[in-house]
This record gives C-alpha cells, sequence and structure tokens, in this order.
C-alpha cells in the first residue's frame, strides 16, 4: 500500500482499502477491534484526510492524524500456510486439492490420485503426472 501511494495508484490504494473494509465488516458485526481500525484510518487518510481525522479524534486521540506513522506490515502474517491446487485430467479441471505451502511433489500427487474425482477417471495408474509446484498437477491417464 505504501507503494501504491508513493507511485501516485491512488485508485489501486482505496481499493485495497475497501477490500480490507468490506473484509472487516463480514469478520465484525457489531465492530471492529481498535488494533484493526487505527491502522486503517492512517491508510486512509492520505486520500481522505478530513473523515480520517474526525474518526482519529473519535477515538481519543489528542494529537493530529497527520503525524502519525503509517503502518507497517508484519512479513511474517503474509505468508499462506495451506494452497489450493488444481488438478487437471485430460486438460480440464476436474477437482482441487489443499496441501501445505511447502508440501513436496510426491505427497501432492499422492493426495491429488487419492482424490474421489480423478480416480474416477483414471482407469489404473496413471502415464504422466506434471506438477507445476504450488500452482497446479496435470494428471495424462
Amino acid at each position: 500500500m505504501r507503494d501504491d501511494y508513493a507511485a501516485l495508484r491512488d485508485n489501486t490504494a482505496v481499493a485495497k482499502l475497501i477490500e480490507l473494509t468490506n473484509h472487516l465488516t463480514k469478520e465484525y458485526a457489531t465492530g471492529a477491534p481498535r488494533d484493526v481500525v487505527e491502522p486503517l484510518l492512517l491508510m486512509l487518510a492520505p486520500v481522505a484526510p478530513h473523515i480520517a481525522e474526525e474518526l482519529w479524534g473519535q477515538l481519543g486521540h489528542p494529537a493530529p492524524l497527520a503525524h502519525g506513522p503509517f503502518p507497517v506490515a508484519d512479513e511474517a502474517l503474509l505468508v499462506e500456510d495451506t494452497v489450493e491446487i488444481p488438478i487437471q485430467v485430460k486438460g480440464k479441471v476436474r477437482s482441487r486439492i489443499t496441501v501445505a505451502a511447502d508440501a513436496d511433489e510426491a505427497s501432492v500427487t499422492a493426495a491429488a490420485l487419492a482424490d474421489e474425482k480423478v480416480a474416477a477417471l483414471l482407469d489404473g495408474e496413471p502415464r504422466k503426472v506434471i506438477y507445476v509446484p504450488g500452482k497446479m498437477i496435470n494428471i495424462v491417464p
């Protein structure tokens, strides 16, 4: 988001803020926690300074929002634990499996071949299995 503002891509930054707001609205029906709302206001301030300043004051901050630091993301929280892999049989996506992000090719292949939909399409062992790590697996019967 910081890069979007630096490159003057305000539309992209606003789209990301809308995405975050939509997620918070779905996740917290009665109101989002303060430790989530404050960074949201700090990120909103460059594109909507007046409303962001007003809401910042309503949260009880005596200092102006303009002097607040821009939030920094925790890189450790941005790493996905699992990944969804589409399974292609005869060139069409037939199923999807969810595996650990660091799963090796053998375990992903085993999980794909064990899938019910895929097993129904195969007559015994496949001739070829092509695995693109983290992206997809293609099975040629």
